[in-house]
């Protein structure tokens, strides 16, 4: 089942993501340039999850969906850690722009297995139109 959340949701502030959401401001439309910069930061796969993130504004994506369609297919690494640690490579870049990490996961339910990820369509517009600007 898919799921899109509005820029409202209440689900955004449910998130699984604790440090590097909760100690800077979210991205607004005033962060183009330090959006491009963000990108540029991003180590090759990083870039390839979040963009995957990005042409998919509000819709929670499974990290095995992420491994299928960013990162070329599964290898003998298990899909959520894999993600999660492609992922955890962002953290320098995030520390540089001086905001939160521009997406959210949350963990899976008890009996699942890997967390999902998601962009608010807000912030997936400012990364767009940063990109557009390059």
């Amino acid at each position: 089942m898919t799921v899109y959340l509005t820029e409202a949701d209440p689900r955004w502030a449910s998130h699984s993501g604790g440090e590097g959401h909760h100690d800077a401001a979210d991205w607004g439309p005033e962060d183009l340039e330090r959006a491009a910069v963000f990108l540029a930061e991003l180590a090759p796969q990083a870039l390839q999850v979040f963009k995957h993130l990005l042409r998919n504004p509000g819709r929670e994506i499974h990290c095995t969906e992420l491994v299928d369609k960013a990162l070329g297919g599964p290898n003998d690494v298990d899909p959520a850690r894999r993600v999660a640690g492609v992922l955890s490579g962002m953290s320098k870049a995030r520390s540089n722009s001086g905001r939160c990490y521009p997406f959210y996961w949350w963990e899976a339910a008890e009996g699942s297995a890997g967390a999902t990820y998601a962009v608010r369509p807000s912030v997936a517009a400012v990364f767009l139109a940063a990109q557009l600007g390059q």
